[in-house]
């Protein structure tokens, strides 16, 4: 049933609508860029890998008439000639991996967009939605943080034949954050939701 304490402009529906196909639309650009990087990824041999570093320094033609200065590299890409099966099956699930938690993501999205629009915030199931966008999130960068970490591991001690000694691991609190709003998204949604089997079982 439509909440009728809540009603929505003509316009803001179709915000939320629109809002709900482009996520839609991002799964599609998710999933061409997992294919390329699969092709990359295919043969096997030759790889691009991005790496983060730390600590490093290089000399770059950025002075007067490509003079040399030194600065600070903060991530290269190496191209890893013959990455360990460990690398290679890292290299193969990452984006595998990235493409259906973006998936899950924005079809929750789609899904809350739309309930939105339809006036269906306070109903239940909507802030579901919610806990199950955190739970994908978390999920999402769990796996991501351990496949990255095996693939770029991987790729630096393919290319310095295992003597570069920097362990690289890089942790974000981004999606802790996001988390965090979400479940508050969540919880709030919860309470609409209580407050209106409430005030309708009043009437």
């Amino acid at each position: 049933m439509n909440s009728p304490s809540a009603p929505l402009k003509r316009s803001e529906r179709i915000s939320l609508y629109f809002s709900a196909a482009i996520a839609i639309a991002a799964i599609a650009a998710g999933g061409a860029a997992t294919v390329i990087r699969l092709m990359e990824v295919a043969p096997g041999h030759d790889i691009p890998v991005l790496v983060p570093l730390a600590d490093e320094q290089a000399s770059l033609p950025l002075g007067p008439d490509g003079a040399p200065v030194t600065v600070d590299v903060e991530t290269a890409t190496v191209v890893v000639a013959d990455p360990a099966p460990a690398t290679l099956f890292a290299l193969w699930a990452q984006p595998i991996a990235q493409f259906l938690v973006i998936t899950a993501a924005m079809v929750i999205a789609a899904a809350f967009m739309v309930r939105l629009a339809r006036g269906r915030a306070f109903e239940r199931g909507t802030a579901g939605l919610a806990y199950a966008a955190g739970a994908v999130i978390v999920g999402g960068w769990f796996v991501d943080t351990i496949l990255t970490a095996m693939t770029t591991n991987g790729a630096m001690s393919a290319t310095s034949d295992y003597t570069y000694d920097a362990a690289l691991f890089e942790v974000t609190l981004g999606p802790v954050i996001a988390v965090l709003v979400i479940a508050a998204v969540g919880v709030a949604l919860q309470i609409g939701e209580r407050l209106q089997r409430e005030t309708e079982g009043l009437v």
